[in-house]
C-alpha cells in the first residue's frame, strides 16, 4: 500500500478537496457582487423614497407604507448575499482547518456566520415598517415605526465585532501559510480597526458611517480573499 503524505498544509491528499473548496470560496466573489449590489440600491432608496430622518412620527408611519415596495426589495437585497456569505465560509474555514488547526477553523466560522445572521435580522426586523404604516398611521405607531427602522444600522454595528474576530483569525492563518501579500495584510487590519469602532454607534450615532463601511469593505474584502484563494487552490 502506498502512503501520500502531503508536504504543504496546502496539499491534500484528497485531489476533490480543493475542487471543493475553490466552489466554495467563489461565494465570496458572490457576496461581493450581491453588497454592491444593496448598497447601490439603498442609496436610491434614501435618495428617492425613504422617509427624511427627522420626520415626524406621522409622515415615518405614512412615508413606510408608501415605500413598502422598497422597503421589500431592500430587506430581499440585504438578505441575498446570506447563502453566498455561508458558502465562503465553508470554503474559507476548510483552508483554515489546513492551516491553523481546527479551532481556528470553527471560531473563524461561528464568527463569520454570527455576522451574517445578525446584519440580516437587522434587515428582517425593520421589513416590518410598511406593515405597521399600513395599519396606523398616529403618532404613536410612527414612534414605533421610526424605532424598528433604526434597527438595521444597530445591528450593521453589532456585527463589527464577529466581523473583526473572522477577519483577525483567517488573517493569522493565511499570513502563516504565506498565501495573502503585505497589501492584504495591512486591509485586513484596516477592516478589523474600522469594525470594531463602528461598534461606538451604541454609544453615538456619529459612529455609524464607520460600521457601514465597514460592512462594505468586508464584502471587498471577501471577495479578494476568495480571489486570491481560488488561484493558490487552482
Amino acid at each position: 500500500m502506498t502512503t501520500i503524505e502531503a508536504t504543504s498544509p496546502l496539499i491534500d491528499s484528497t485531489p476533490n478537496r480543493h475542487a471543493d473548496e475553490r466552489r466554495m470560496l467563489f461565494g465570496g466573489v458572490l457576496l461581493g457582487g450581491c453588497y454592491l449590489l444593496a448598497t447601490v440600491f439603498i442609496m436610491v432608496f434614501f435618495a428617492t423614497s425613504h422617509p427624511p430622518m427627522d420626520a415626524t412620527p406621522e409622515a415615518a408611519a405614512r412615508g413606510f407604507h408608501e415605500a413598502a415596495s422598497m422597503v421589500g426589495i431592500g430587506t430581499w437585497l440585504a438578505l441575498l448575499p446570506l447563502p453566498f456569505g455561508l458558502m465562503f465560509l465553508g470554503g474559507l474555514a476548510s483552508v483554515i482547518r489546513r492551516t491553523a488547526g481546527p479551532a481556528s477553523a470553527t471560531a473563524a466560522l461561528v464568527a463569520g456566520a454570527t455576522a451574517l445572521a445578525v446584519a440580516a435580522l437587522g434587515s428582517v426586523v425593520s421589513a416590518v415598517t410598511p406593515a405597521i404604516g399600513a395599519e396606523d398611521q398616529s403618532a404613536a405607531a410612527g414612534a414605533v415605526v421610526k424605532a424598528l427602522d433604526g434597527v438595521m444600522p444597530l445591528a450593521t454595528a453589532a456585527s463589527g465585532f464577529p466581523r473583526a474576530l473572522l477577519v483577525v483569525i483567517a488573517l493569522l492563518a493565511l499570513s502563516r501559510a504565506g498565501l495573502i501579500g503585505r497589501g492584504a495584510r495591512g486591509f485586513s487590519w484596516l477592516l478589523v480597526v474600522l469594525s470594531v469602532a463602528g461598534t461606538a454607534t451604541y454609544l453615538a450615532q456619529g459612529f455609524f458611517p464607520l460600521a457601514a463601511v465597514s460592512a462594505l469593505l468586508f464584502a471587498a474584502w471577501a471577495a479578494s480573499v476568495a480571489v486570491v484563494l481560488r488561484r493558490r487552490l487552482g
